[in-house]
């Protein structure tokens, strides 16, 4: 009971094999779900199909466990009380407008009411804002950079190196200097 009332998180959302991994883009998440609305004719397919992309280790915060098998380690995760997961379509339909704008996917999610959570020690009752950051490249941002210095031919650029990464530990084997 810290009295916290905002939440800022970054999370990797789109870990939910075999739909989405590391590699899946929010791109292609709003290409198979590309609704802004709860008035579209299938939001609630696309919304299916969205939740599908979605890592359960994120939307059991609310919740909604995923479309197989329960992982029992996701259930003591269960914080906020969403029964219809109404909160997760705001995200949806939030992200999409934002991804569609060309902007940031930077959402808050106001007013969450927190649920008991006693693995957690959290006690319920209180109401906390959640913002809510998906790594992208947004459109308004990628488009203004130059097409040479996005190929690193410019000249003020041809000292950057580009490192391999292919793997997530592979940064850690660079110098500072490199």
């Amino acid at each position: 009971d810290r009295g916290t009332k905002n939440i800022i998180s970054v999370y990797n959302f789109n870990q939910n094999p075999p739909s989405s991994n590391f590699t899946t883009t929010y791109a292609d998440i709003y290409k198979a779900a590309p609704c802004t609305s709860m008035d579209d004719p299938d939001f609630d397919k696309h919304f299916k199909t969205w939740l599908t992309y979605i890592n359960p280790r994120f939307t059991c915060f609310f919740g909604f466990f995923g479309h197989g098998p329960i992982n029992h380690a996701n259930i003591i995760n269960h914080i906020f009380n969403d029964p219809n997961i109404d909160h997760l379509k705001e995200l949806m339909m939030k992200y999409n407008s934002l991804f569609e704008a060309g902007e940031p996917l930077i959402a808050t999610l106001n007013d969450l009411e927190v649920i008991d959570n006693p693995f957690w020690g959290v006690k319920g009752g209180k109401t906390v804002n959640l913002t809510l950051m998906w790594f992208n490249l947004p459109e308004k941002f990628s488009s203004q950079i130059p097409k040479d210095a996005a190929e690193f031919t410019s000249e003020e650029f041809k000292n950057v190196p580009e490192l391999l990464v292919d793997n997530p530990t592979d940064a850690l084997k660079y110098s500072q200097p490199q």
